[in-house]
């Protein structure tokens, strides 16, 4: 049942009154969702949560927070826990006093203080720390602090933006799950705003991928992954072989699409494309087989340009329909471990894993 905690109806944002930035922006956030909003710089993601958070204002339409509308409430009075990239944190406080700070803005007693800051440092794992100050602390223990002062005074709703973005590769890794456990434990509603892919698809219940100000597309990481909505999303969330040719022949769910080398490949149908139509082929490196696999929809050979080894998989980057660029990843077993560059090899896949959707300039 659905349960909005959040409601953005058709907002814009203009900073000068000449450049949009949001365009009629609709988003709405379920009660004790993680929604990530992903998207490159400038796309209109950290403007989106700013707007949220009471730090910008809408150019046109409305916003809500569980049923009260925010237009007009500054963003002390908001109620909202936010965490920022630098953290933020007052340096000449401990890190007791930093959780204390926002309690006592609230009005609340000495002693529910202690027992709520406690609780907040035990739940991000810094309980015998509360008497150092940020200065004595790692960037990873900077950030549980940033994030247990945006939860002590227990708000419906937690904005991060980019909280990791200062982290090492294995901390942030770490801290994605960290701050998923949390999510999981709290049950409050959290919105998170990245550039990094890998960061939505593990964290998040929802994602949404904005570009140039929209959001082209708001579903599970799976979906974003498996059904990109465009050639944008496509091309943006992972991995992706783009393939551009026309339609040839289809029907309700399938399509064969021509190359430009005239190569001929069958794929699931994305949009109401008809015969003669540009469009653009998606297919992940993963779904691409290495090597003899039986009979499948589309088998060709390929020559080998490079092999790339990363360790547990290896990437070959291959000439194939017309490209020198086309990606697939084998973990070389059942003999496939001497490819040479240059050689020749069988690739295929099925025409369920790639998605032929309607053309559109790279960005």
């Amino acid at each position: 049942m659905s349960d909005p905690i959040v409601v953005f109806d058709s907002i814009t944002k203009s900073y000068d009154g000449i450049n949009t930035v949001l365009h009629g922006l609709d988003l709405t956030i379920e009660r004790g969702e993680f929604v990530t909003l992903l998207g490159p710089s400038g796309s209109g993601k950290t403007t989106t949560l700013m707007i949220l958070a009471g730090f910008e204002d809408p150019s046109g339409g409305t916003i809500s927070l569980d049923g009260r509308l925010l237009n007009h409430v500054p963003a002390h009075q908001r109620g909202i826990g936010v965490v920022f990239q630098n953290y933020a944190l007052f340096p000449h406080m401990s890190v007791a006093g930093n959780l204390s700070f926002p309690l006592e803005m609230q009005g609340i007693g000495r002693a529910e203080r202690d027992q709520r800051i406690k609780a907040a440092l035990d739940m991000v794992k810094l309980g015998p720390l509360g008497e150092r100050r940020p200065s004595e602390l790692s960037g990873g223990q900077q950030q549980r602090v940033a994030l247990a002062r945006a939860l002590v005074f227990q708000p419906k709703l937690v904005l991060m933006d980019e909280p990791l973005g200062a982290l090492d590769k294995q901390l942030r890794e770490h801290m994605q799950i960290e701050i998923k456990h949390i999510h999981e434990q709290l049950g409050v509603t959290l919105v998170y705003v990245t550039h990094d892919q890998s960061e939505a698809l593990t964290m998040s219940d929802r994602v949404a991928v904005f570009n140039h100000g929209r959001i082209q597309q708001l579903a599970s990481p799976a979906t974003i992954y498996e059904e990109p909505a465009n050639a944008f999303v496509a091309s943006f969330i992972g991995e992706n072989n783009r393939l551009v040719g026309t339609i040839a022949t289809r029907d309700a769910t399938y399509c064969r699409m021509a190359l430009e080398d005239g190569t001929q490949i069958e794929a699931r149908l994305t949009g109401d494309l008809a015969i003669g139509s540009k469009a653009v082929l998606s297919l992940r490196p993963e779904r691409v087989m290495v090597g003899d696999s039986g009979p499948n929809a589309n088998t060709f050979n390929a020559r080998i340009e490079e092999l790339i080894y990363f360790g547990d998989h290896t990437k070959l980057r291959l000439s194939l329909g017309g490209s020198s660029g086309f990606m697939a990843r084998t973990s070389f077993k059942d003999g496939l471990r001497d490819l040479q560059r240059g050689a020749s090899i069988p690739v295929s896949w099925s025409r369920d894993c790639g998605r032929v959707l309607p053309f559109m300039e790279q960005e």
